[in-house]
């Protein structure tokens, strides 16, 4: 060993059934990695960090841990980052900045993606993001896959599952990339709790689907009360495509929130009530969003379908520059060739949620009144729970009567809502659901208040 050098040990010493995960990361550039609670994912991250800012062979390398917020980041991962670069001589933390600099030069940082802005401007040999699911998505897409772009930088996603979210789709886009890795970890598979650890675990959760999310890494729970407790992916979601490729009249609903609109495309078939297109915006106008839409049918529906449209009753009023949303879907629709005539849908949440559960609860002769198609991910995330009532801070177990507007699913099904308060509630049931949470779900006897409707024409709506 050279005079002027010495071994430096890191106090860190991967689990067993962990130690391979640091090679399978040093291959590839892109990795997401999905493990359970208390497996040591995020001591393992900040040593992966650590290990290449320190093998680093440029100069100024720029490393990052992002997390959802940087509280959080502060709390759960600053103390890690000390503790094992400790042993560095030369290191530098820095209290205030969440940094520490390696004698190579290279610096590792801690960031929330709640103050996106610290992270503009910057480039990046290296980034974490922790809790993948819970970040904006336009954080990594606008700020930091150009940060890790122009230094051909790698990176990590991680988490724990909380439905079928941008976790989930990342998992899923990069589980076929051979140049790629991809890894998830269950509680039952990974021996690194015991069965008595597991047990408790199991109690302090409370539900069998916390426990299942966030100890066996299920994709299908997730937190928040579920609004439709009805919905069921084996029963509602048909994984044969929907899209009807004879003449229907097909039903359309529109939820218009600034730039975020969203539609979804529906039609009967007899007694099924059918969904089979989702249209989910971001960062995109209203006009934009119509040509789109407007588009997909013309090109992908039978030209003889007819059409009927519905939508949040606020859509008509003006937006920033003047001019009502409904004005320009009808606008930008009759610039295509098409007629569109925005008919109110209901404001009332009883009413709306009723008129779902209600199709969702149905069977007719066999088969469920209420058929998803599998394309429609937005949709059946927030069915099964992601779109959600949600918990009341610091009072576990209690949950606010309102629906969870932060966690981007509430579009897509605002607008399926306006539909169905439309055509499976009648008047009387309307004047019911205000004064309680009462419904009226159209049934055999019912369905030719349907039929009167589904002959008219595009140009005359309902």
């Amino acid at each position: 060993m050279d005079a002027r050098s010495r071994q430096i040990v890191i106090p860190y010493t991967p689990r067993i059934q962990l130690a391979h995960v640091h090679g399978k990361l040093d291959k590839v550039e892109e990795s997401c990695i999905v493990f359970h609670r208390r497996a040591g994912k995020t001591v393992l991250l900040l040593n992966h960090i650590i290990k290449k800012a320190i093998q680093f062979g440029a100069d100024d390398g720029e490393f990052a841990y992002v997390a959802p917020f940087l509280k959080q980041a502060k709390r759960i991962a600053w103390k890690y980052l000390k503790r094992y670069t400790n042993p560095i001589p030369g290191r530098v933390f820095s209290e205030s900045e969440l940094t520490v600099v390696l004698p190579n030069g290279s610096r590792i940082g801690l960031f929330g993606a709640d103050n996106p802005e610290a992270l503009r401007g910057v480039y990046l040999d290296g980034a974490v993001l922790d809790e993948f699911a819970q970040i904006d998505p336009d954080v990594y897409e606008s700020i930091l896959s150009p940060a890790l772009m122009d230094r051909n930088g790698w990176v990590v996603f991680s988490g724990t599952p909380n439905g079928r979210n941008q976790l989930y789709h990342k998992l899923m886009e990069l589980k076929d990339d051979p140049d790629a890795f991809t890894m998830i970890l269950s509680a039952a598979d990974s021996g690194i709790l015991t069965t008595e650890q597991l047990k408790k675990a199991r109690k302090r959760c409370g539900t069998q689907e916390k426990y299942d999310r966030e100890y066996l890494c299920s994709f299908d729970s997730m937190a928040g009360k579920k609004i439709y407790p009805e919905f069921s992916s084996k029963s509602h979601v048909s994984f044969a495509s929907l899209i009807p490729v004879e003449p229907v009249h097909v039903i359309r609903g529109w939820d218009n929130t600034g730039l975020s609109p969203a539609v979804v495309l529906t039609y009967m078939d007899v007694q099924q009530f059918r969904v089979f297109k989702e249209f989910v915006f971001r960062d995109v106008d209203i006009r934009d969003a119509t040509e789109a839409v407007i588009t997909w049918c013309q090109m992908n529906l039978h030209p003889r379908c007819t059409y009927s449209d519905y939508c949040d009753p606020a859509g008509k009023n003006r937006d920033s520059i003047k001019m009502s949303a409904k004005t320009y879907i009808t606008i930008k629709a009759r610039e295509l060739g098409m007629d569109i005539r925005l008919q109110d849908g209901i404001q009332n949440t009883d009413i709306r949620w009723s008129s779902v559960r209600g199709r969702l609860s149905r069977v007719f002769n066999g088969e469920p009144a209420f058929l998803i198609d599998n394309s429609c991910d937005n949709l059946i995330t927030g069915f099964m729970g992601a779109y959600c009532y949600k918990e009341m801070v610091g009072m576990p177990g209690v949950f606010l009567k309102k629906a969870d507007k932060s966690s981007g699913y509430a579009d897509s099904h605002d607008a399926l809502q306006y539909i169905c308060t439309r055509i499976f509630i009648t008047n009387e049931a309307i004047r019911s659901a205000e004064v309680a949470d009462d419904y009226f779900d159209e049934d055999v006897e019912h369905q030719s208040n349907y039929d009167r409707r589904s002959g008219r024409s595009a140009t005359g709506g309902y």
